[in-house]
């Protein structure tokens, strides 16, 4: 995986159409989330921590940040 810093506010500037997913700091385990079996997960990791975004979801936002071992990140799809 690669992972690169990107500033959205420069993003947004230069005609970045879609406005980026707000990943919230503390979720859900994916076990307690009710997922469908079929359901495609797009899941990043950082030293010991996780995050899974629903590949739906950022088929709508193309855009998703949080922070994630204490640093900033931005996924794109």
């Amino acid at each position: 995986m690669i992972m690169a810093k990107y500033q959205i506010s420069k993003l947004l500037k230069i005609g970045f159409f879609f406005r980026p997913f707000l990943v919230p700091a503390k979720g859900q385990s994916v076990a307690k989330a009710n997922l469908s079996l079929h359901e495609e997960l797009i899941v990043i990791k950082r030293n010991n921590e996780h995050r899974a975004l629903l590949a739906r979801e950022m088929a709508y936002h193309h855009v998703a940040q949080g922070e994630l071992a204490g640093e900033p990140y931005l996924v794109t799809f």
